[in-house]
């Protein structure tokens, strides 16, 4: 295992990809796995750029794209990225994404992770039948191409589909090109026990958001605080064992964004399980046990505004939690 960033922490740093790669080097990480927010380019010129700092850095590159679906708003942006470097944007979802893998080819990224939806999409009323498939039909065309790149496609459990419907998907894509971006943290929004979360995803898990949350008590329920490493609630270092053992390879990329405020799990509103389905009532009791002796959160914080108190905060947060797995993981992290 390496250690890395996901460039989602510092996207209120005004950093590009350049400049992420230099504090992930300052940092003392092996490298950075790109989301979309440092980017202001898909052309070939300031991809080549990207890829000749992290080489002559010694860091490893992994790349993200947004949604996968066209009317999501996580894809517009990577939609509008492709257009302006030459590409058709008059193609299909499929086209789209196998048009990112040919960037995450460019600078270097063995991976492509991409998400469906996010924490708000179940509420929002979406058939997630009939989104799932719709994902499965995009992913089985785009993992054949994966597969004549030599990549693989890593889709995250991003609050949207629960760990089990994706392990649905993975069943239905049916290709060696199909795996998971494990992100550690939101195994929570499952409802049951994070760790035989990760046991489910594990042995198809392509790379990592390393991060963590505390659960709190609300008036309605539970809620997930953003956090340093180690201040959350989850057994990280039992994650990453698990991890490591179908795949000691695997990179640990660090995403903090304390800036907001902890995200609700409204479980005692009824209408919340119109849309959730049923944990399992041991995975539910590990909520209860985490937050049973703490105080009911009130007043509700707000989030932090974009810029630099939002950097200094999770930049904090961010240092603290290299420390923190540096640690405690040091027989499993590998030197940059």
């Amino acid at each position: 295992m390496k250690l890395g960033i996901d460039s989602y922490t510092t996207r209120n740093s005004g950093l590009d990809p350049a400049g992420v790669l230099g504090l992930a080097a300052e940092l003392g990480l092996a490298g950075v796995l790109f989301e979309l927010s440092p980017f202001s380019s898909f052309r070939d010129d300031y991809l080549a750029r990207i890829r000749d700092t992290a080489e002559a850095k010694g860091l490893y590159v992994e790349f993200g794209m947004g949604s996968i679906l066209h009317w999501h708003p996580m894809a517009e942006k990577g939609r509008q990225l492709l257009a302006d470097a030459g590409y058709d944007g008059h193609v299909s979802d499929a086209q789209i994404v196998i048009d990112h893998l040919q960037i995450a080819k460019k600078l270097g990224s063995p991976i492509l992770r991409c998400v469906a939806g996010n924490l708000f999409t179940r509420d929002e009323g979406h058939d997630m039948i009939a989104m799932a498939d719709q994902v499965v039909a995009i992913l089985r065309e785009a993992c054949r191409a994966a597969e004549d790149l030599g990549m693989k496609i890593a889709m995250e459990n991003h609050a949207d589909f629960t760990v089990r419907e994706l392990a649905s998907i993975y069943a239905r894509v049916n290709n060696p090109a199909f795996g998971f971006t494990v992100d550690c943290a939101n195994l929570a929004f499952d409802l049951d026990a994070p760790l035989r979360l990760a046991e489910i995803l594990a042995s198809h898990a392509l790379t990592t958001h390393f991060k963590n949350y505390r659960i709190l008590r609300t008036g309605e329920g539970f809620a997930l605080e953003n956090c340093a490493l180690g201040d959350g609630d989850i057994d990280l270092p039992a994650v990453a064992e698990t991890l490591a053992k179908h795949n000691p390879q695997i990179n640990l990329n660090i995403e903090i964004h304390s800036q907001f405020a902890p995200f609700k799990l409204d479980v005692l509103r009824p209408a919340y399980w119109a849309s959730h389905p049923s944990p399992p009532g041991d995975g539910l009791a590990w909520y209860l046990a985490q937050s049973w002796s703490r105080a009911i959160l009130e007043p509700w914080p707000q989030n932090l505004p974009d810029g630099n108190e939002s950097w200094q905060r999770e930049a904090n947060d961010l240092r603290r939690s290299i420390e923190w797995t540096k640690d405690r993981l040091p027989h499993l992290l590998r030197n940059p």
